[in-house]
């Protein structure tokens, strides 16, 4: 059974495809949270953005904002742009998507989220470990990782594969190194 998005993007002239190139394309669904609701979906079926190439993920980041400046001319108010990422994060379809969704002030949609107090335990916790996984990534930055101006990249410019271990219930640091 193929995902929603692998769907559309297989079958010629929908009339949900607002844009379309050869990584991505920009739909407006029938399922939406608000009227203008559109949706960046990378071509490619990653199910979630640790898997998601980098320049992909650059050209998507790209285009959300231009959609959400769009969005301000056209409709005013402000937007979310929210990826839902995981079945923890509420991800419905295994395929990366971003939603750019218009707001209107007092519109009482449900995207509020009450922050929480931290321990002084749970914060130093979480402190060290992003401490320990940004010391890591200083001898690899990020801009080394994927070239912004090329898709591809010669063997000479490829950074060397280097495997680190990772707890495999830290998701956390999985989402600091991309990791699939």
């Amino acid at each position: 059974m193929k995902c929603d998005y692998c769907e559309i993007i297989e079958q010629p002239n929908h009339t949900e495809i607002l844009y379309e190139d050869t990584d991505l394309f920009i739909i407006v669904k029938d399922m939406v949270i608000t009227p203008g609701q559109i949706t960046i979906v990378p071509k490619a079926h990653h199910p979630i953005v640790e898997m998601l190439p980098h320049p992909i993920m650059e050209k998507c980041a790209l285009l959300a904002n231009k959609v959400s400046m769009a969005l301000f001319d056209i409709m005013g108010g402000g937007t979310n742009i929210l990826i839902q990422n995981g079945l923890a994060g509420g991800q419905k379809v295994p395929h990366v998507a971003i939603e750019i969704i218009p707001r209107k002030e007092n519109d009482n949609l449900p995207l509020q989220w009450p922050p929480k107090q931290l321990g002084e335990a749970d914060l130093e916790s979480t402190y060290s470990l992003y401490q320990e996984e940004l010391a890591r990534e200083k001898k690899q930055p990020v801009d080394k990782i994927a070239p912004a101006t090329s898709t591809t990249a010669s063997a000479e410019e490829k950074p060397s594969a280097k495997k680190e271990k990772v707890k495999p219930d830290s998701y956390l640091l999985k989402s600091v190194n991309r990791l699939p």
